[in-house]
């Protein structure tokens, strides 16, 4: 992606939930002054409460390099809790409107393997190319006009081809029937991979009324959490579905951060969408559904690998908890679901 920008030669556009300001997202930024000071549009668009640690200073020396900066989805009054909570989750790259990338990661040295806190860092992003980069620029383009004020993007002309990709842009509504369209749909087998698990009553159902079909469903969750009380909080609906014939295994080779669902042979869906009720209620997100065969067979394979040499979900494992997570947190877990 940084090769990418590199390269531009008309238009860059950023949307990050995250970019930090550590040698990575250094390295980004310095990239994007290099880019507007030799006379390419440049514009970066960085969620409110993700990119808390852009003060002024850092804010004053992009634009006095030419770099465009917004920040998007401001909290305030009234409904200051709501807003809070209502996050744009979106990462988009677009690149002279004919190259784009999108998927689970933001801008810091934790996404590249460089935390040793995660070690390595699991996670699936995609490079898009013709259609599918136009409509994730649109995407762009709608968030940019609602946080900055008007954009014009320069419109690559595209040649006839077959597209098997389909962008969808979700606002805390849609993907909920989308996934249950999924569930539904299944005839053998689905895998979903999310850092969080934290599914609601109807994709819930959904998922148990596909293994009474006799589909296979597969569950990946990572062992570490990033963040307090979301791990305990799926831990009861990864048992329930246990129980009811689903395989759940943790990730325990790092952080597993990939956002992933397929559906037989017939469709792969990866973007930023986690499978839990922040993404599905509140955030804005953004998803690609693919269709070709082989591109499926491909994640399928990388998704079995990191499913078969991680750790299976049992009683003996949660025994192993502590007393504190299985007495207090999981309990008040439960209380703040809809939160996490």
């Amino acid at each position: 992606m940084f090769r990418a920008i590199k390269d531009a030669k008309k238009e860059i556009y950023l949307q990050f939930y995250i970019v930090k300001r550590d040698e990575v997202g250094e390295k980004l930024l310095a990239l994007l002054e290099d880019k507007a000071q030799e006379g390419i549009t440049v514009k970066l668009l960085v969620d409110r409460l993700g990119g808390y640690q852009f003060g002024r200073s850092t804010l004053n020396r992009l634009r006095n390099a030419g770099v465009h900066f917004a920040f998007s989805s401001k909290p305030g009054f009234p409904y200051l809790l709501y807003k809070l909570n209502r996050r744009n989750h979106r990462k988009i790259v677009v690149i002279d409107g004919s190259l784009a990338y999108t998927g689970g990661f933001n801008v810091g040295r934790e996404y590249v393997s460089k935390d040793t806190n995660f070690n390595n860092w699991r996670d699936y992003h995609l490079k898009l190319y013709g259609k599918a980069a136009q409509h994730l620029q649109k995407v762009f383009q709608a968030d940019w006009q609602e946080n900055a004020g008007p954009l014009e993007v320069y419109e690559f002309e595209l040649k006839d081809e077959n597209q098997e990709v389909k962008i969808m842009a979700t606002d805390g509504r849609d993907l909920e029937s989308t996934f249950f369209q999924f569930l539904n749909a299944a005839r053998e087998e689905v895998m979903i991979g999310s850092p969080y698990f934290i599914p609601s009553k109807t994709l819930l159902s959904g998922i148990k009324a596909a293994l009474n079909k006799g589909v296979s469903i597969k569950i990946l969750v990572p062992m570490k959490a990033d963040h307090p009380l979301v791990k305990e909080g799926g831990i009861s609906y990864l048992f329930d579905l246990k129980k009811a014939g689903a395989e759940v295994r943790l990730f325990d080779q790092g952080f597993y951060h990939g956002k992933l669902f397929v559906v037989d042979d017939k469709l792969c869906e990866i973007g930023t969408s986690n499978f839990d009720r922040r993404s599905l209620f509140l955030n804005k997100e953004v998803n690609a559904i693919l269709y070709d065969r082989s591109f499926i067979e491909e994640v399928r394979s990388k998704y079995m690998e990191d499913f078969k040499a991680s750790v299976e979900l049992s009683k003996n494992w949660y025994r192993q908890l502590s007393w504190t997570t299985r007495r207090v947190k999981i309990p008040l877990a439960r209380l703040m679901r809809r939160w996490l």
